[in-house]
């Protein structure tokens, strides 16, 4: 098996012509009835022989859902071939029936996530009131397609220890597949490709966030620890994964990894759990503070399904809470309250620098500067008497930007110990209906609402820690039609997006304000998103005052997906081809640093006020993106004899030009005419992407 990747920008010829391609295929898809993607849905095919190996035509095959009480009722063909497409996981039993033969039942087939199981049956001559039960498993090799990969059972899910209950670090399991290790959730690599390439389908909807190689379910923006979002754990029936996929996957060049969520059945089942983990009771003192790191753990959620309708109507819930609470060992250096020593280090020694330099040459050396003197705690100069370089500690009424700078601590390393917080929310509810034997529809809703506390390295007050709320929903529904034994239609819709913010605790402190509703520095900015602590960097110290860079909003970031396909059987031929259309959304306000920037070499410059170099973000940051994918494919796959299948597909994708809602994007072309022709103009860069696979 081979896929062929071609990608390159058109003319407007070739785009035109690209597109009425597009166009006459996608109306012969829909003239066929177009083909399903079955991500989170499995298969049962095969063939009714009779006892001297030949094909029974016509023979009724009966596929049932053991749990569900559901059957779909089929008829061999003329090549006795059958197909049950798009099966809900779980446990089927299959029996077939013929005239002057007896029935032959087979039970126990597991359909699992995105498998396509083969099942023949043989019928014996006989009566037909006679059955006749075949109890030997399934071969687990899989002769219907050249896809590799495999599946990760629910079974095995709940039973492997997994700390933090995350399916995605049970990716590793299968072979050729990574994470990095000890990064974020939501970016593996398959085969040696980069982090980022495979696909994650969560009931068949892509979850593919868009600024970076994350996903979006499970994914993790900012927050540190291990995700943003968890799908609870107990709620997955299995994930599998595919390399060398089928034409009818795509969107991204690795493996896919689909992820099934548990249905209700008819009796009633559920789960309930809790984890908890106290390092003060576990764990060993650190090795440079001599003190254990304080981290906590608590990770609770229970789940429930059954049926509201016997045989009819399904429900399915879950919810997983996570608290925790992790502590650091990070170290940073600021001016300490040093009597002796290396005077860089000391707020009072430099102080006592620039007074006696100032003294000695006014002209070249200026005085202590009185906003310095402000957020330093240099309590004498606030008041106007600079016969002293004596630090006041912060209250709620004296400004002191510099902790302990009044303890008498002989070293300048400090240890905040901040602690990161992360209080996680997650939850969704699924429900079937199985409206008659030809039509089931299904749909789910997932929310993931989190507000972690996360800082950076550099930070030496909370006050600056980032507040980061995250909000990931799902939505999916999908119709299944199944008008006779040989047709399957399928149509699915979804969308699936990530809202997310970082701020700041002091964000809505405007700077120019007195303390302690602000900081006394009058930086010119007015808009409230805007506000709290201009970051101020000292090069000879680690630590720094105000935020860093990661204050911005995203969001929504995502898609929404429509498809619908058609699954045909027609002898030795099991054909498949339809239509996906994505819609993608990224909405984004990066407005990092709008507070300032302004760096000092030392710390006599900083209380001198002189500064080394300074910047501040002007104007909107805010950008608006729009893009439509579409893709086509089509798949035989063809049994040529009982030996031998071949997999024949081509899929045809096409991403449109990114657009910017406001209509902010450009291209500078050098080549008009300035003064007839604006240079700037909308961007009308084109990609295409044909993918062979056979």
């Amino acid at each position: 098996m081979s896929f062929v990747s071609v990608r390159s920008n058109q003319s407007y010829n070739t785009v035109k012509k690209a597109t009425e391609f597009l166009a006459v295929f996608v109306a012969l898809l829909l003239i066929s009835l177009p083909l399903f993607s079955q991500g989170s849905q499995g298969t049962i095919q095969g063939t009714v022989f009779d006892q001297s190996g030949g094909v029974i035509a016509g023979a009724t095959v009966a596929v049932i859902d053991v749990a569900r009480g559901v059957t779909r009722n089929l008829v061999a063909d003329d090549a006795g071939q059958y197909v049950a497409s798009n099966l809900n996981p779980g446990t089927y039993t299959v029996r077939a029936e013929f005239k002057g033969f007896s029935a032959e039942e087979r039970g126990g087939v597991m359909v699992e996530v995105g498998q396509n199981i083969r099942v023949d049956l043989k019928l014996q001559a006989g009566e037909q009131t006679q059955t006749i039960t075949v109890t030997g498993e399934i071969p687990s090799i899989d002769t219907t397609d050249a896809t590799l990969g495999g599946t990760v059972s629910n079974s095995a899910i709940l039973s492997l220890p997994l700390n933090g209950r995350n399916f995605f670090r049970l990716l590793e399991l299968r072979p050729g597949v990574i994470t990095d290790p000890g990064a974020t959730s939501g970016a593996s690599s398959t085969n040696g490709r980069r982090l980022g390439a495979d696909l994650l389908l969560v009931e068949g909807i892509p979850q593919i966030e868009l600024t970076t190689a994350n996903t979006t379910i499970n994914g993790n923006y900012k927050g540190g620890g291990d995700s943003s979002n968890l799908l609870p754990i107990d709620a997955v029936q299995e994930f599998n994964t595919q390399q060398n996929p089928k034409a009818e996957f795509g969107w991204r060049d690795g493996s896919v990894v689909s992820v099934g969520v548990k249905s209700g059945t008819n009796s009633l089942h559920g789960s309930a759990y809790a984890f908890g983990r106290d390092a003060s009771a576990t764990d060993a003192a650190n090795f440079f503070t001599s003190q254990v790191t304080p981290a906590t753990l608590e990770q609770f959620g229970a789940t429930a399904g059954g049926r509201i309708i016997k045989d009819k109507l399904f429900v399915f819930g879950a919810f997983e809470g996570l608290r925790v609470n992790v502590g650091s060992v990070a170290t940073d250096t600021i001016p300490a309250d040093v009597a002796m020593g290396n005077p860089n280090f000391s707020m009072v020694d430099a102080c006592n620098a620039v007074k006696a330099a100032n003294l000695a040459n006014p002209a070249t050396n200026p005085a202590v500067s009185a906003l310095s003197a402000q957020l330093s705690g240099l309590s004498h100069f606030q008041t106007g008497d600079p016969a002293s370089c004596a630090v006041t500690a912060a209250s709620s009424s004296f400004e002191n930007l510099f902790p302990f700078t009044t303890n008498t601590n002989t070293t300048a390393n400090f240890l905040p110990g901040f602690p990161s917080t992360a209080p996680l929310n997650n939850g969704l509810i699924k429900g079937d209906w199985n409206v008659s034997t030809h039509h089931h529809f299904s749909g789910m809703y997932y929310i993931s609402k989190s507000t972690a506390n996360s800082y950076a390295t550099t930070n030496i007050l909370p006050q600056w820690f980032a507040v980061i709320n995250n909000n990931t929903q799902d939505y999916d529904g999908d119709w299944t039609w199944t008008p006779n034994s040989t047709v399957v239609n399928d149509v699915r819709m979804g969308y699936s997006y990530g809202h997310n913010q970082s701020a700041y605790s002091d964000q809505a402190n405007v700077a120019a304000s007195p303390w302690p509703s602000g900081y006394g520095i009058n930086t010119g900015v007015t808009n409230p998103l805007y506000g709290g602590m201009p970051n101020i960097q000292i090069s000879s110290f680690s630590g720094q005052l105000g935020v860093g860079g990661r204050s911005g909003i995203r969001g929504p970031d995502g898609e929404a997906q429509f498809s619908e396909s058609v699954s045909y059987l027609r002898g030795k031929h099991a054909f498949k081809f339809g239509f996906q259309y994505v819609d993608a959304v990224l909405d984004e306000n990066p407005y990092s640093q709008t507070q300032g920037v302004i760096k000092f070499k030392t710390l006599q410059t900083f209380l001198q006020g002189t500064v080394n170099s300074a910047t501040i973000l002007n104007g909107d940051p805010s950008v608006n993106r729009r893009q439509h994918w579409y893709a086509g494919f089509v798949q035989d796959d063809w049994r040529v004899t009982t030996r031998l299948t071949m997999n024949l597909g081509l899929r045809y994708e096409y991403y449109g030009s990114p657009q910017e809602r406001n209509n902010l994007f450009g291209t500078f072309n050098p080549s008009v005419n300035a003064a007839t022709t604006p240079a700037l103009q909308p961007n009308s860069a084109l990609g295409f992407c044909w993918v062979l696979n056979s």
